[in-house]
């Protein structure tokens, strides 16, 4: 199964939704939040591995109606994302202020620009772990690529000659992937997030940023109907 370990290497490595939707995260929100969703997205291979053992993707894979239903589900969740996104303010973000351990709501903290006029937060201040993890799962979970991806990845690798039974081959498999998927999805988060470091006392970068935040989503959201 190390073979697989290595192919599982090279998919996380592709460009593809979830490694974009950690990318603009990681670059829109930091490292930390970038590590959040992809707890979330692993969570979400989980779940996948899961439906597949027991032949739920099949099912979706198979049925017109039920996999149109999960595109739309996706994109409608991306392009909330996106409006998101879109509607935060620049400002510059103070870290280790008093007021961000003050317990105040992680949507609600105020940004202050460079005129002192406070920015609200959204999406530019810092979102709770809570929120970015259920981010990662839903946008695992509804994305219909990824079940396909489950179907055609996976159990192609399981061999039949070995005396481990298949369903638990396809654990040991899942596992594998979600191993291979944090290791390229933390690297990327760690790089977006250094970029971010860099551009926390500049009101138009990290305005810029979130439109490109806003932009992948809009752009992901398409890509769901380019099966």
């Amino acid at each position: 199964m190390f073979n697989f370990f290595i192919a599982a290497l090279v998919v996380a490595l592709a460009p593809g939704p979830d490694n974009l939707f950690v990318l603009a995260q990681s670059a829109t929100h930091g490292a930390r939040a970038g590590f959040s969703v992809i707890c979330g997205l692993c969570t979400g291979i989980c779940v996948q591995t899961v439906l597949l053992i027991v032949g739920v993707s099949a099912l979706i894979a198979a049925s017109p109606i039920a996999f149109f239903v999960l595109q739309c589900c996706g994109a409608a969740y991306l392009l909330y994302l996106a409006y998101k996104s879109f509607q935060v303010r620049a400002g510059v973000v103070k870290l280790d202020s008093p007021e961000s351990h003050s317990g105040a709501s992680p949507e609600g903290d105020a940004i202050e620009s460079k005129s002192g006029e406070a920015v609200a937060g959204g999406e530019g201040a810092g979102l709770s772990f809570r929120r970015l993890y259920l981010r990662g799962i839903i946008m695992n979970l509804t994305n219909p690529k990824a079940v396909l991806f489950a179907l055609s990845f996976i159990p192609p690798a399981v061999d039949m000659s070995r005396d481990m039974s298949p369903s638990l081959q396809m654990v040991v498999l899942g596992a594998e992937f979600v191993t291979a998927t944090f290791i390229v999805f933390g690297s990327i988060a760690l790089l977006a997030g250094a970029v971010k470091k860099f551009m926390l006392n500049s009101p138009k970068a990290n305005r810029n940023l979130n439109w490109f935040s806003g932009c992948v989503f809009v752009f992901l959201a398409i890509a769901l109907f380019l099966v």
